[in-house]
């Protein structure tokens, strides 16, 4: 790995990081997993909708973190949801709003929320969006009671019960049994 740094008389100096020397000051080297969206199922978001399904990339409890994909055809409504962390989400296709908001995504564009954030999703078009999440996601009633909590344990809960009821060999969506390399 080789990285350019700023001297202080502006001029660069390149400098060649070696295994070694990551060892030597303390930098560990990460794994990298890999999931196959071909090996990857969509599973219905029930029991709030079974016309929206999610696809699971990782799911971290210990974090709080979840990787996943929505998908949802054209003219659907996902009941409205508070996010307890931090939400981005990317658009790779389709388009969709959140009723609250005053924007509307397309392909290619990112949605950051911050925590505290109740949204009412709607698409406009068959819609595939790619989200990072913290926390917890709660399905809220009309009276904003909570219907259902959407959190990494669950989604490993939903996840391994679709698999099993389908036939499939669940993968560890924890990644700590996945086949990881170096970067």
């Amino acid at each position: 790995m080789t990285s350019t740094s700023p001297t202080m008389l502006g001029s660069t100096k390149q400098r060649t990081i070696t295994s070694k020397a990551r060892g030597d000051l303390g930098l560990q080297q990460p794994g990298v997993n890999y999931v196959s969206d071909v090996d990857n199922p969509w599973i219905p978001l029930t029991p709030m909708t079974d016309e929206v399904f999610v696809k699971y990339w990782k799911a971290d409890p210990v974090r709080a973190e979840l990787i996943g994909s929505i998908k949802m055809p054209g003219r659907v409504e996902l009941p409205t949801h508070y996010h307890t962390g931090l939400v981005v989400a990317h658009t790779i296709s389709g388009v969709w709003r959140c009723k609250e908001a005053n924007w509307i995504a397309r392909a290619g564009d990112t949605i950051y929320e911050v925590a505290g954030c109740a949204r009412t999703l709607e698409s406009f078009d068959d819609t595939e969006i790619f989200v990072y999440q913290v926390g917890e996601t709660l399905f809220l009633d009309e009276d904003n009671t909570i219907r259902w909590r959407e959190n990494p344990t669950t989604s490993i809960e939903r996840y391994n019960r679709f698999c099993a009821h389908n036939g499939i060999r669940p993968r560890d969506l924890t990644g700590s049994q996945e086949a990881s390399s170096s970067c």
